[in-house]
């Protein structure tokens, strides 16, 4: 069923219903309150919905021809997008049965029809607020403060997801260890400030030098890394490398102040240099203080023969 998703900034409502006067009435409640939507006859189509818009709430009918709400919402919450979304049933069945097996399928509340319009405003209101909030604690949890890069702890996640996908995929993967040259001389020379300045603007220019499917993650001080998911789409990560390093060596503005600096890079790839998320990251590393050993504003790719203590 086509959707209307006309506002995108808006927060996006999924609903399922098999009964079309009531997708139009819940449709028109919605617009009227604020939200966009995406409308589903079936919980098929729902659930084919939801991978495409990854909608902010989902509005479930029960009882639906084929897959029923039910069975949508138990197939959402297997979906790594589907986890979160608050999930509500909305449907004439109000039998202890069916509210027990709502819940027991990850449904979030429980409205039965003829579907109450206050109570309906005030669920989903009630509901999109506390998603947000819990999207900015899990924000804050796995973000950098002063870049919004993915931190450590992210960072990780998406490493062993990424090496999961090459092993299934057999093919290879890799990683950076990317240390700024002269950071330090930037903080005592130029303040915090301007350092700090510094680590955001870097942020964006590695950011520029890879894909959306890749990762750039700030590990703490000056040091950051890049997930390069899949070699078959990019070549010789070396390419990658030195658009690093070319973007790095352009000079920095830094308010009223103006610098340059340098990187020292380290690669490590999949299979070759490790199998585990651990092994990558401190072959990573002893490469990158190969390259700062051979005179900075260099990348090098990890050789287990000059590994570094």
């Amino acid at each position: 069923m086509s959707d209307s998703i006309t506002q995108p900034d808006r927060p996006l409502v999924l609903v399922a219903d098999d009964d079309e006067l009531i997708l139009d009435l819940i449709q028109a409640f919605l617009k009227q309150n604020g939200y966009a939507s995406v409308l589903a006859e079936n919980g098929s189509e729902a659930v084919e919905l939801f991978k495409k818009h990854h909608p902010d709430l989902a509005l479930l009918d029960g009882n639906m021809p084929g897959m029923d709400g039910f069975e949508a919402c138990e197939t959402i919450r297997t979906l790594s997008d589907g986890r979160r979304i608050p999930i509500v049933m909305v449907t004439a069945l109000s039998d202890d049965e069916s509210v027990d097996r709502a819940f027991d399928v990850g449904a979030e509340d429980y409205i039965t029809k003829p579907i109450h319009w206050a109570v309906l405003r005030q669920r989903v209101r009630i509901l999109l607020e506390r998603k947000q909030a819990q999207e900015r604690i899990h924000f804050q949890a796995t973000h950098d403060g002063l870049t919004s890069l993915p931190n450590r702890t992210l960072f990780m996640d998406r490493l062993e997801s990424a090496i999961a996908l090459s092993r299934r995929r057999n093919n290879q993967m890799g990683l950076m260890f990317v240390d700024l040259d002269r950071f330090k001389w930037v903080n005592d020379n130029l303040g915090h400030h301007a350092g700090d300045l510094l680590l955001q603007e870097v942020a964006n220019r590695l950011k520029d030098c890879v894909r959306q499917s890749d990762t750039v993650a700030r590990l703490g001080g000056d040091e950051f890394t890049v997930i390069l998911s899949d070699f078959a789409e990019i070549g010789n990560p070396g390419t990658v490398a030195q658009k690093i390093l070319h973007l790095l060596q352009q000079p920095f503005k830094l308010g009223d102040q103006e610098t340059t600096i340098s990187g020292s890079i380290g690669v490590a790839i999949y299979p070759e240099d490790g199998e585990d998320s651990e092994t990558l990251l401190r072959h990573a590393d002893a490469a990158m203080y190969v390259a700062k050993n051979k005179g900075r504003n260099a990348c090098w790719f990890f050789q287990a023969d000059q590994q570094l203590p």
